[in-house]
């Protein structure tokens, strides 16, 4: 199922009206009608950035250590085309002091292999079109001053998209989302308040086999507390996103995905009782790992569903 008229933006999560934002160190000057819907800061022990493309065999990185804050915007239309965003974004650094670094534009970067050596934000938050995007890195600072910054541009459905990613030395202060408000009693505070917080949550306690797409079992809490979520909030909408783990063709594990996101959606109407109105199911493979699939606890760490929170 789908919502009426959402099937372009099903997989994006708009959080502005969620949870208020910090402002994050760059300021930078986006686009009329840009919305920023997701911002995230934390300590890095180790963050990738491309010095040169991606050749078929390897890709020229530098790894650098420190405090990482990351913001995606959304910019609707013309304006959110990614070579007018890079070039927009590109004068303003410039004028804040920053050198501009390796610059690169979709096939030029390495199409596919470039994009997936990054940590590059993944659906459903940042979309890229690996036929359609802008890679630019630039540093500012001393040498123990240092400043990193990405910038991630790409297009698609109306909508531009840019995954701005700041690294600054250890120990110097970042920005960090606000301390979401507390929820209802009766409701699971883990699941409700993630997913309010940041516009998803996992659910952890949703599991499945290796090829499976029925919940391995019946009594899950997070479910649960998810539906009783919706039931107090009748306007609020959720798309459950299936994810697994690289076993198998994309093609097959898509269609496995979407299986699962769907288990979890009948489980919610047939046992919890939850309107069909309210809630929408999809998925997307195995392109956005949580864990490493070459050992058997990463591959179960990658078997879930996602609570992707809708706003109207």
């Amino acid at each position: 199922m789908t919502f009426p008229g959402d099937r372009p933006r099903l997989l994006l999560i708009l959080l502005s009206l969620c949870v208020a934002w910090p402002a994050l160190a760059v300021d930078l000057a986006w686009p009329d009608g840009a919305e920023r819907v997701m911002a995230e800061a934390g300590a890095s022990t180790g963050f990738d950035i491309a010095t040169g493309p991606h050749d078929g065999a390897t890709l020229a990185i530098v790894t650098v250590q420190g405090e990482l804050s990351e913001e995606v915007w959304q910019v609707p239309g013309d304006a959110g085309d990614p070579v007018r965003m890079v070039a927009l974004i590109r004068d303003q650094l410039i004028a804040q002091g920053y050198d501009i670094g390796f610059t690169c534009a979709d096939r030029s970067c390495g199409g596919f292999d470039f994009r997936y050596a990054l940590p590059i934000a993944e659906e459903p938050i940042m979309h890229v079109d690996l036929g359609q995007f802008q890679y630019l890195t630039a540093t500012r600072g001393g040498a123990t001053t240092m400043e990193h910054l990405v910038l991630t541009l790409s297009q698609g459905g109306g909508l531009g998209y840019a995954h701005l990613a700041r690294i600054t030395p250890p120990g110097r202060p970042v920005a960090r989302p606000v301390t979401p408000a507390p929820q209802p009693a009766g409701a699971d505070q883990g699941v409700i308040a993630q997913m309010i917080a940041t516009g998803s949550a996992v659910l952890t306690d949703v599991t499945f086999g290796t090829g499976a797409s029925s919940l391995s079992d019946d009594r899950v809490e997070s479910l649960a507390a998810l539906a009783a979520y919706l039931a107090d909030n009748p306007a609020q909408r959720v798309v459950l996103v299936g994810h697994t783990d690289t076993e198998g063709t994309l093609e097959a594990n898509i269609t496995l995905s979407r299986a699962r996101a769907a288990a979890v959606r009948r489980h919610l109407i047939d046992i919890h009782g939850t309107n069909p109105d309210q809630v929408a199911a999809d998925g997307i493979g195995y392109l956005s790992p949580r864990a490493s699939n070459a050992d058997p606890q990463g591959r179960e760490t990658n078997r879930r569903v996602e609570a992707v929170l809708i706003t109207n």
